[in-house]
């Protein structure tokens, strides 16, 4: 199952510049659409917030600010049936962000007050960024990009285009005079290429690498139906088929030691291990320049039957290996599915390299995979046929260690 972690605000009010305190929390509609979408796409949802406390609900948000009087009552509706799981989140400080496939940001003035300078949520920021995990901010939540810091202390979001409730936005609101710094001016200062829609308030989103933003309470659905696109519809489908003369047990435990990938693949170069052996690193390259890592994740692991995992960013794709037991060994059949639609800077880069055709390179280097899986266990049978050649002969006359018996 994929699974999502959406962090939420925990602050419940808002300090403007001369100090007064406004009432805030997260935004209804940018928890509700989110939820309801990963929910009714059969996603995993888990809630957090600093210190795992409650949440609050701008009340703002379920009145005229949120809508027509139909929209904000199913907005309350809903919030009220998942009321158990939204007043009970998890600590931030307990997120392990490698047990998640994707994380969601909602937002409303609170990221503003608690997230954008929260060490917990700055880490849990920085490893996704650190591992191309998918990450979402909407509206006010790119506010908790401002905690994250890579290793050597910059900014991992420097260079990205990120969208985000803008200037013209804010000032809808009356206080927007007193707001401490506004968001579309805190991006652009510390080095996002700010981007946003050409009408105030109406849907906008943007994804640059591994990172979906979203402009406004409006855009919450898109951008979440964004996500689960990238992870669900198949843009390429790749198989090949090889019979390989080992047991299916044999060639699983080949297979699924991604550490070794580098002495059959043509493109990988090898992949580490994470904790918990369910996530992996793996190093790829085209050429000489061209190299890239990405998180990889074990969907499927069936010893003698299935191998099967997910790599991230900039990929976006399923690697599957399925096991037959056939006459005289394994059929294995190695599948790539790919989720969406290459990005334009990475297909310029291929292009750059001379893969023009990212198809038929894929088919290629998966045909040489299963060549040199096959190689690989027939070396082992020759290895074996000389050592057995080489044992010394024994007949009935021939002692237990070799040596023939006397004669009587």
């Amino acid at each position: 199952m994929t699974s999502v972690l959406i962090v939420l605000s925990a602050a419940d009010s808002w300090t403007l510049k001369d100090g007064s305190k406004h009432p805030t929390g997260y935004w209804a509609e940018e928890l509700v659409e989110p939820h309801r979408i990963f929910s009714a796409a059969g996603w995993g949802i888990t809630i957090a917030s600093p210190g795992g406390q409650k949440p609050t609900v701008d009340k703002a948000s379920l009145g005229f600010f949120g809508g027509m009087p139909r929209k904000t009552r199913a907005l309350a509706a809903y919030l009220a049936e998942h009321r158990e799981e939204i007043d009970r989140p998890k600590s931030l400080a307990d997120i392990e962000v490698l047990d998640f496939d994707a994380i969601f940001y909602p937002g409303g003035h609170g990221p503003m007050e608690d997230l954008s300078h929260d060490v917990e949520s700055g880490r849990i920021i920085s490893t996704a960024m650190s591992v191309s995990m998918p990450l979402a901010l909407l509206c006010h939540a790119p506010a908790a990009a401002f905690a994250a810091r890579n290793e050597d202390g910059t900014w991992p979001f420097a260079g990205y285009a990120m969208t985000g409730l803008s200037n013209a936005e804010e000032k809808f609101n009356r206080l927007a005079h007193k707001a401490p710094w506004l968001l579309e001016d805190r991006l652009i200062d510390e080095g996002a290429k700010y981007v946003k829609g050409p009408v105030p308030l109406a849907p906008y989103i943007t994804v640059d690498r591994n990172l979906y933003t979203g402009q406004n309470p409006a855009s919450a659905g898109k951008l979440a139906r964004r996500i689960i696109a990238d992870f669900a519809e198949p843009a390429m489908r790749i198989s090949v088929q090889k019979k390989i003369s080992a047991s299916p047990e044999a060639v699983y435990g080949v297979i699924s030691d991604v550490a070794s990938i580098g002495d059959r693949s043509p493109e990988a170069t090898g992949a580490t291990w994470l904790r918990g052996r369910r996530r992996f690193i793996g190093h790829n390259r085209i050429g000489l320049l061209y190299r890239w890592s990405t998180l990889c994740t074990v969907t499927e692991d069936k010893p003698g039957t299935t191998f099967e995992f997910y790599a991230s960013w900039p990929s976006m794709t399923t690697w599957r290996y399925e096991l037959a037991s056939v006459k005289g060994g394994t059929e294995v059949t190695e599948t790539m599915t790919k989720a969406g639609a290459q990005y334009a800077p990475i297909r310029w880069t291929q292009n750059l390299v001379g893969v023009r055709d990212r198809g038929a390179h894929l088919r290629a280097g998966m045909q040489t995979t299963l060549d040199r899986l096959a190689a690989h266990f027939d070396a082992e049978t020759s290895a074996g046929s000389r050592r057995q050649a080489t044992l010394p002969s024994r007949d009935a006359s021939a002692s237990p260690d070799g040596v023939p018996a006397p004669k009587s």
